[in-house]
């Protein structure tokens, strides 16, 4: 095997994501594809694939048992070699610094089309809660754009907390899903409000809050979903109990509220809004200082210090809306 001279960077590890995601026909893209996309970059960027490279492809294995379900996994896989080495081939400052996938994607392939237990029927192959997260932001996308970017933009955000703080796979994807869909109450919300460019009045502020129990609401109303309404309706509340809508205290809210909050007030924070300029990482992450211990968590804060330094050498790898 060919000794790997250098690893990836963030920005060259998102864009192989999408790479490999592109492949994936629409129909068949969700948030368990996107995620696994990303493991997978992950995974052939550790240093032991280089001398272990079978290691990936019995990841590839068990992550196809673990979602035999959703048809876009093996498409995921079974095009993901392709997708790396024409990508590689392009940049020609890593071309030559990795694991041949020529030599993988046969013992891929394979384990891919290995029989596993059939598949739903096929109206229901698609992930059923990937597929109602997945409408769900098509309504608030119609709704609001600017509030589905930035909806993403947290998921995406709280993934890379996530996986700072050493979380399990389920619960990553659990807490990526419920940033995903913590905004979506802004479907019930005047336009006129959320992108009023002045301080909102203590009557229009009211009906801002309102998003979080109506998000609630509406995601009550999609089977399948009730584990993720927490993440609308308390995405608001403090550690000190002073926030919104039930002022609860640091005891009753759980560790992915937590990561959400942070991953939801930095990217407000460093995203365009209609009433002031973005503000920088930086400034963004003292304001999260300021508040650890009163409205947020000190250790998550904490691992999005951690997270924000490793992407600060990729500034266009940040994610914000």
């Amino acid at each position: 095997m060919m000794s790997r001279v250098q690893r990836f960077s963030y920005a060259e590890r998102d864009e192989l994501a999408a790479v490999i995601v592109a492949a994936v026909p629409r129909s068949m893209r969700t948030l368990t594809v996107d995620l696994l996309a990303e493991s997978f970059v992950d995974a052939y960027d550790e240093p032991a694939t280089a001398t272990q490279p079978l290691a990936l492809v019995d990841w590839v294995g068990r992550m196809c048992d673990a979602h035999a379900d959703t048809p876009g996994v093996p498409v995921l896989f079974t095009n993901a070699c392709t997708a790396i080495e024409r990508y590689a081939g392009s940049r020609n400052t890593i071309a030559n610094t990795r694991v041949p996938l020529r030599l993988l994607d046969d013992a891929i392939a394979a384990i891919v089309a290995k029989r596993r237990r059939d598949l739903a029927p096929a109206p229901n192959r698609l992930d059923e809660i990937d597929a109602s997260i997945n409408a769900l932001i098509q309504r608030l996308e119609r709704a609001d754009p600017l509030s589905a970017d930035h909806s993403r933009a947290v998921s995406a955000w709280c993934t890379r907390l996530a996986r700072r703080l050493s979380l399990s796979d389920q619960t990553t994807v659990a807490v990526a899903r419920g940033g995903l869909i913590h905004d979506v109450g802004k479907i019930t919300t005047p336009n006129e409000i959320l992108h009023a460019p002045r301080k909102l009045t203590d009557e229009e502020f009211d009906v801002m809050r309102s998003h979080t129990t109506a998000g609630e609401r509406i995601i009550r109303e999609h089977t399948g979903l009730d584990a993720f309404t927490a993440s609308a309706r308390s995405h608001h509340e403090r550690l000190d109990g002073r926030g919104y809508p039930d002022r609860l205290g640091a005891d009753d809210i759980p560790l992915e509220i937590r990561i959400i909050t942070v991953a939801d007030c930095f990217n407000a924070m460093i995203g365009r809004r209609p009433y002031r300029p973005p503000m920088s990482p930086a400034a963004a992450l003292d304001e999260l200082t300021r508040g650890s211990g009163t409205q947020f968590d000190p250790v998550i804060v904490a691992a999005m210090h951690d997270v924000v330094a490793g992407l600060r050498r990729e500034p266009d790898a940040l994610p914000r809306a």
